[in-house]
Protein backbone atom coordinates (compact mmCIF):
# COMPACT_ATOMS: atom_id res chain seq x y z
CA UNK A 1 0.00 0.00 0.00
CA UNK A 2 1.28 3.40 -0.47
CA UNK A 3 1.87 5.61 2.32
CA UNK A 4 2.05 9.15 2.39
CA UNK A 5 5.74 10.05 4.32
CA UNK A 6 6.60 13.72 5.62
CA UNK A 7 9.84 14.96 4.52
CA UNK A 8 12.56 16.79 6.58
CA UNK A 9 12.93 19.69 4.94
CA UNK A 10 16.27 21.34 5.54
CA UNK A 11 18.04 24.90 5.70
CA UNK A 12 18.47 25.28 1.83
CA UNK A 13 14.96 25.49 0.75
CA UNK A 14 13.21 28.16 0.41
CA UNK A 15 9.47 28.80 0.24
CA UNK A 16 8.14 25.59 0.43
CA UNK A 17 5.77 24.13 -1.02
CA UNK A 18 3.32 21.76 0.91
CA UNK A 19 1.38 19.02 0.44
CA UNK A 20 -1.94 19.92 1.23
CA UNK A 21 -4.55 22.50 -0.34
CA UNK A 22 -3.54 25.74 0.84
CA UNK A 23 -0.31 25.12 -0.82
CA UNK A 24 1.85 28.49 -1.35
CA UNK A 25 4.15 27.33 -4.12
CA UNK A 26 4.01 28.24 -7.07
CA UNK A 27 5.93 25.76 -9.25
CA UNK A 28 5.45 26.79 -12.94
CA UNK A 29 5.70 30.46 -12.43
CA UNK A 30 2.43 31.58 -13.67
CA UNK A 31 0.87 32.70 -10.31
CA UNK A 32 -1.40 29.74 -9.65
CA UNK A 33 -0.63 26.93 -6.90
CA UNK A 34 0.74 23.67 -7.62
CA UNK A 35 -0.09 21.48 -5.32
CA UNK A 36 1.93 18.36 -4.69
CA UNK A 37 2.28 15.31 -2.77
CA UNK A 38 5.00 12.44 -2.12
CA UNK A 39 4.55 9.07 -1.36
CA UNK A 40 6.95 5.97 -0.45
CA UNK A 41 6.32 3.19 -3.11
CA UNK A 42 6.33 0.21 -1.01
CA UNK A 43 6.95 -0.04 2.52
CA UNK A 44 10.75 0.98 3.97
CA UNK A 45 11.70 1.75 0.74
CA UNK A 46 13.87 4.03 -0.57
CA UNK A 47 11.85 5.38 -4.09
CA UNK A 48 9.34 8.29 -3.44
CA UNK A 49 6.37 9.29 -6.16
CA UNK A 50 6.58 13.33 -6.85
CA UNK A 51 3.19 13.92 -8.04
CA UNK A 52 2.77 17.85 -8.70
CA UNK A 53 -0.87 18.71 -9.59
CA UNK A 54 -0.67 21.73 -12.37
CA UNK A 55 -2.81 24.52 -10.96
CA UNK A 56 -5.67 25.91 -13.34
CA UNK A 57 -5.75 22.86 -15.03
CA UNK A 58 -6.73 19.09 -14.33
CA UNK A 59 -3.16 17.71 -15.16
CA UNK A 60 -0.65 15.91 -13.15
CA UNK A 61 2.74 15.18 -13.54
CA UNK A 62 4.69 12.22 -11.73
CA UNK A 63 7.94 10.71 -11.26
CA UNK A 64 10.12 8.95 -8.86
CA UNK A 65 13.20 9.34 -7.12
CA UNK A 66 15.14 8.50 -4.52
CA UNK A 67 15.03 10.90 -1.76
CA UNK A 68 15.73 9.42 1.37
CA UNK A 69 15.05 12.17 3.41
CA UNK A 70 15.35 14.65 0.92
CA UNK A 71 12.60 16.56 -0.82
CA UNK A 72 11.03 19.01 -2.95
CA UNK A 73 11.46 23.08 -3.00
CA UNK A 74 10.82 25.76 -5.07
CA UNK A 75 13.23 27.53 -7.29
CA UNK A 76 15.58 30.37 -6.90
CA UNK A 77 14.66 31.60 -10.55
CA UNK A 78 10.61 31.60 -11.52
CA UNK A 79 9.01 28.25 -12.99
CA UNK A 80 11.53 26.61 -11.29
CA UNK A 81 11.89 23.50 -8.51
CA UNK A 82 14.77 21.60 -7.00
CA UNK A 83 14.63 17.98 -5.76
CA UNK A 84 17.13 16.72 -2.98
CA UNK A 85 18.23 13.03 -3.63
CA UNK A 86 19.54 10.72 -1.27
CA UNK A 87 19.15 13.28 1.08
CA UNK A 88 20.41 11.99 4.85
CA UNK A 89 20.59 13.81 7.95
CA UNK A 90 24.49 14.03 8.30
CA UNK A 91 25.43 13.29 4.64
CA UNK A 92 28.12 15.35 3.73
CA UNK A 93 27.55 14.85 -0.61
CA UNK A 94 24.74 16.52 -1.52
CA UNK A 95 23.17 15.87 -5.04
CA UNK A 96 20.27 17.83 -6.38
CA UNK A 97 18.25 18.20 -9.69
CA UNK A 98 17.11 21.32 -11.00
CA UNK A 99 14.00 21.69 -13.52
CA UNK A 100 12.32 24.21 -15.10
CA UNK A 101 9.03 24.81 -16.57
CA UNK A 102 8.40 24.38 -20.04
CA UNK A 103 4.93 25.38 -21.18
CA UNK A 104 4.55 23.76 -24.85
CA UNK A 105 5.57 20.69 -22.84
CA UNK A 106 2.97 21.00 -19.89
CA UNK A 107 6.26 19.42 -17.71
CA UNK A 108 8.87 20.10 -16.01
CA UNK A 109 12.66 19.62 -17.84
CA UNK A 110 15.68 18.64 -16.18
CA UNK A 111 18.14 21.22 -16.42
CA UNK A 112 20.75 21.14 -14.31
CA UNK A 113 22.52 18.46 -11.56
CA UNK A 114 24.50 19.30 -9.20
CA UNK A 115 26.79 18.01 -6.46
CA UNK A 116 28.84 19.18 -3.88
CA UNK A 117 30.21 18.60 -0.30
CA UNK A 118 29.38 20.67 2.91
CA UNK A 119 31.92 19.57 5.85
CA UNK A 120 29.98 21.09 8.41
CA UNK A 121 27.15 18.37 8.33
CA UNK A 122 29.82 15.93 9.51
CA UNK A 123 28.40 13.98 12.59
CA UNK A 124 32.19 14.78 14.36
CA UNK A 125 30.58 18.61 14.45
CA UNK A 126 27.30 17.82 14.96
CA UNK A 127 26.97 14.45 16.65
CA UNK A 128 30.87 14.36 18.25
CA UNK A 129 30.81 17.50 20.08
CA UNK A 130 34.24 18.50 17.91
CA UNK A 131 34.25 22.15 17.50
CA UNK A 132 33.55 23.42 13.75
CA UNK A 133 36.39 25.56 12.05
CA UNK A 134 34.83 28.42 10.40
CA UNK A 135 36.13 27.54 6.92
CA UNK A 136 33.70 24.34 7.04
CA UNK A 137 31.07 26.55 6.41
CA UNK A 138 32.01 26.67 3.12
CA UNK A 139 30.09 24.47 0.71
CA UNK A 140 33.34 22.56 -1.35
CA UNK A 141 33.76 20.13 -4.20
CA UNK A 142 31.41 21.72 -7.01
CA UNK A 143 30.16 19.30 -9.88
CA UNK A 144 26.99 21.10 -11.36
CA UNK A 145 26.56 20.33 -14.67
CA UNK A 146 23.50 21.97 -16.94
CA UNK A 147 21.82 19.04 -19.33
CA UNK A 148 20.95 19.13 -22.40
CA UNK A 149 17.43 19.33 -23.41
CA UNK A 150 14.70 17.50 -23.22
CA UNK A 151 14.05 15.27 -20.47
CA UNK A 152 10.79 15.66 -18.45
CA UNK A 153 10.18 15.13 -14.93
CA UNK A 154 7.28 12.51 -16.00
CA UNK A 155 10.13 10.59 -17.40
CA UNK A 156 11.66 9.72 -13.74
CA UNK A 157 10.79 6.10 -13.36
CA UNK A 158 12.63 2.88 -12.10
CA UNK A 159 16.46 3.75 -12.56
CA UNK A 160 15.60 7.29 -14.43
CA UNK A 161 16.06 8.40 -18.10
CA UNK A 162 19.36 8.74 -19.61
CA UNK A 163 20.77 11.88 -20.18
CA UNK A 164 23.50 14.20 -21.46
CA UNK A 165 25.15 17.51 -20.18
CA UNK A 166 25.91 20.92 -22.51
CA UNK A 167 29.18 21.02 -23.17
CA UNK A 168 31.55 23.75 -21.49
CA UNK A 169 30.85 26.49 -23.86
CA UNK A 170 27.11 25.78 -24.07
CA UNK A 171 27.06 25.28 -20.09
CA UNK A 172 28.54 29.03 -19.75
CA UNK A 173 26.11 30.38 -21.98
CA UNK A 174 23.24 28.93 -20.17
CA UNK A 175 24.50 30.19 -16.79
CA UNK A 176 24.95 33.87 -18.32
CA UNK A 177 21.10 33.33 -19.68
CA UNK A 178 20.43 32.89 -15.89
CA UNK A 179 21.81 35.87 -14.65
CA UNK A 180 19.87 37.93 -16.82
CA UNK A 181 17.27 37.24 -14.26
CA UNK A 182 19.53 38.61 -11.47
CA UNK A 183 20.65 41.65 -13.50
CA UNK A 184 16.93 42.61 -14.09
CA UNK A 185 16.18 42.77 -10.36
CA UNK A 186 19.67 44.06 -9.18
CA UNK A 187 18.49 47.78 -9.11
CA UNK A 188 15.88 47.10 -6.17
CA UNK A 189 18.45 46.72 -4.02
CA UNK A 190 19.47 44.73 -0.85
CA UNK A 191 16.13 44.44 0.23
CA UNK A 192 14.48 43.39 -3.45
CA UNK A 193 13.04 39.95 -4.76
CA UNK A 194 16.56 38.90 -5.26
CA UNK A 195 17.19 38.69 -1.18
CA UNK A 196 13.38 39.20 0.46
CA UNK A 197 10.32 37.07 -0.11
CA UNK A 198 6.83 36.92 1.55
CA UNK A 199 5.20 34.13 3.34
CA UNK A 200 2.24 32.73 3.79
CA UNK A 201 0.79 35.28 6.37
CA UNK A 202 2.10 38.03 4.33
CA UNK A 203 5.11 38.37 6.29
CA UNK A 204 8.68 39.35 4.97
CA UNK A 205 11.14 36.58 5.07
CA UNK A 206 15.20 35.88 4.08
CA UNK A 207 15.29 33.62 0.89
CA UNK A 208 17.75 31.06 0.53
CA UNK A 209 19.80 31.51 -1.94
CA UNK A 210 20.94 28.02 -3.93
CA UNK A 211 24.35 27.28 -3.30
CA UNK A 212 25.29 25.69 -6.77
CA UNK A 213 23.61 28.70 -8.27
CA UNK A 214 26.04 30.78 -6.65
CA UNK A 215 28.85 29.11 -7.52
CA UNK A 216 27.91 28.86 -11.58
CA UNK A 217 28.26 32.66 -11.00
CA UNK A 218 32.09 32.41 -9.82
CA UNK A 219 32.79 30.36 -13.56
CA UNK A 220 31.09 33.53 -15.40
CA UNK A 221 32.95 36.25 -14.24
CA UNK A 222 34.28 39.28 -16.82
CA UNK A 223 35.15 42.15 -17.07
CA UNK A 224 31.33 42.87 -18.61
CA UNK A 225 29.79 41.88 -15.41
CA UNK A 226 31.96 42.09 -12.78
CA UNK A 227 30.25 45.08 -11.41
CA UNK A 228 27.05 43.39 -11.60
CA UNK A 229 28.43 40.28 -9.57
CA UNK A 230 30.02 42.14 -7.15
CA UNK A 231 26.61 44.33 -6.36
CA UNK A 232 25.12 41.39 -5.74
CA UNK A 233 27.99 39.81 -3.76
CA UNK A 234 27.79 42.81 -1.26
CA UNK A 235 24.20 42.50 -1.25
CA UNK A 236 24.41 38.94 -0.54
CA UNK A 237 26.53 39.77 2.33
CA UNK A 238 24.34 42.86 3.27
CA UNK A 239 21.26 39.67 3.73
CA UNK A 240 23.59 37.64 5.99
CA UNK A 241 24.10 35.75 3.09
CA UNK A 242 28.61 36.11 3.77
CA UNK A 243 30.18 32.32 2.79
CA UNK A 244 28.16 32.87 -0.94
CA UNK A 245 29.62 36.54 -0.93
CA UNK A 246 32.93 34.75 0.10
CA UNK A 247 32.55 32.46 -2.84
CA UNK A 248 31.82 34.76 -5.37
CA UNK A 249 34.01 38.30 -4.14
CA UNK A 250 37.41 35.76 -3.62
CA UNK A 251 36.60 34.51 -7.25
CA UNK A 252 36.16 38.55 -8.43
CA UNK A 253 39.32 39.58 -6.32
CA UNK A 254 41.43 36.66 -8.23
CA UNK A 255 40.07 37.78 -11.44
CA UNK A 256 40.63 41.57 -10.62
CA UNK A 257 43.09 41.97 -7.58
CA UNK A 258 42.94 45.46 -8.33
CA UNK A 259 39.26 46.07 -8.23
CA UNK A 260 39.55 47.83 -4.68
CA UNK A 261 35.74 47.56 -3.93
CA UNK A 262 35.61 43.79 -4.37
CA UNK A 263 39.16 43.92 -1.85
CA UNK A 264 36.69 45.96 0.93
CA UNK A 265 33.81 43.49 0.47
CA UNK A 266 35.08 40.23 1.01
CA UNK A 267 37.40 41.77 3.91
CA UNK A 268 34.16 42.29 5.55
CA UNK A 269 32.55 39.29 4.28
CA UNK A 270 35.44 37.02 6.20
CA UNK A 271 35.46 39.32 9.27
CA UNK A 272 31.78 38.75 9.65
CA UNK A 273 31.72 35.27 9.28
CA UNK A 274 34.42 35.20 12.00
CA UNK A 275 37.63 34.76 9.25
CA UNK A 276 39.76 37.53 11.02
CA UNK A 277 43.72 35.85 9.68
CA UNK A 278 41.89 36.26 5.83
CA UNK A 279 40.04 39.41 6.67
CA UNK A 280 42.76 41.31 8.09
CA UNK A 281 45.48 41.31 5.28
CA UNK A 282 42.60 42.20 2.81
CA UNK A 283 42.24 45.50 4.79
CA UNK A 284 45.91 46.36 4.44
CA UNK A 285 45.23 45.75 0.58
CA UNK A 286 42.73 47.86 0.51
CA UNK A 287 43.92 50.63 2.70
CA UNK A 288 47.67 50.49 1.06
CA UNK A 289 45.82 50.37 -2.79
CA UNK A 290 43.51 53.31 -1.57
CA UNK A 291 46.37 55.61 -0.27
CA UNK A 292 47.97 54.99 -3.61
CA UNK A 293 44.91 56.07 -5.20
CA UNK A 294 44.80 59.71 -3.16
CA UNK A 295 41.90 58.22 -1.32
CA UNK A 296 42.94 57.55 1.98
CA UNK A 297 40.27 60.35 3.18
CA UNK A 298 37.70 57.71 1.93
CA UNK A 299 38.77 54.92 3.96
CA UNK A 300 36.04 54.21 6.67
CA UNK A 301 37.56 54.19 10.32
CA UNK A 302 36.02 50.90 10.92
CA UNK A 303 38.30 49.14 8.07
CA UNK A 304 41.49 51.07 9.35
CA UNK A 305 40.73 50.05 13.03
CA UNK A 306 40.86 46.21 11.73
CA UNK A 307 44.25 46.53 9.27
CA UNK A 308 45.72 44.41 12.70
CA UNK A 309 42.80 43.11 13.75
CA UNK A 310 41.94 45.12 16.36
Amino acid sequence: MIRVVVLLVFFFIAAIASANPSCEADLNGDGVCDPYSVSSLEEDGTISRVTINIGGSDKSVSGDFELGNGGLSAGYLPGDFSLLLDFYTRNTNLTKYNFRWDSVRQDWVLYKKSTWVEPSRDEKYSLGGERAPVEVSFPQQFDVERVVCCTLFSQFSDDGPNFKFLNADEKLAAIRKDFKYILKRLPQGEKGELFYGVDEVGNKVRRNIPQEFVYELTLIVSEENVGALNDYAYYLSRSHNNVLAAMLLSEIHKKFPERVVAILNLADAYWDIGMRSDACPLYKEYVDKMTKKGKAVRIPETTKSRVNCD
